[in-house]
């Protein structure tokens, strides 16, 4: 009998040393999460993808407010989503920059590039509207045009 109870009194004591160790602070997601958002600021992604910006800062807010009331699995989960959401907004700011770079250098070469042009407009009316991965498809096409 007593062996019986070391043994259960042992398997509860490594689910919570588990469980303790499952619901720790998300220090690094959060760390995560804010970098990326600095990032896709520092790349005008609120200009070019407002949408993914919006809701990258909306869910940060949120996971701040989590782990503040020490809902620590609920704080990861939004930080992760506020990581991805700025990560997808940078990238959608970056190649609508990048293409417009490759334009603005073909211009310099006195070629004209109307139709890239207006690919750029439509990458950036699409990254406005949420439409994030039609928008970085035009601005790769636009920029693959120019090389």
């Amino acid at each position: 009998m007593c062996v019986r109870y070391f043994r259960l009194l042992a398997s509860t004591l490594v689910a919570a040393v588990f469980v303790a160790a499952c619901t720790s602070a998300p220090t690094q997601e959060m760390s995560d999460a804010r970098q990326a958002i600095y990032s896709a600021r520092s790349a005008d992604a609120a200009a070019y993808a407002p949408r993914s910006m919006d809701s990258a800062e909306r869910l940060l807010g949120q996971a701040e407010q989590s782990l503040k009331q020490g809902r620590y699995d609920v704080a990861r989960d939004d930080a992760l989503e506020a990581r991805q959401a700025a990560m997808k907004a940078r990238q959608v700011a970056v190649a609508i920059a990048d293409a417009r770079a490759a334009l603005e250098h073909a211009k310099t070469r006195g070629n004209a590039w109307v139709s890239v042009e207006v690919l750029i407009d439509e990458a950036q009316t699409a990254g406005q509207q949420g439409d994030e991965s039609r928008a970085w498809e035009l601005a790769t096409e636009a920029k693959r045009r120019l090389q």
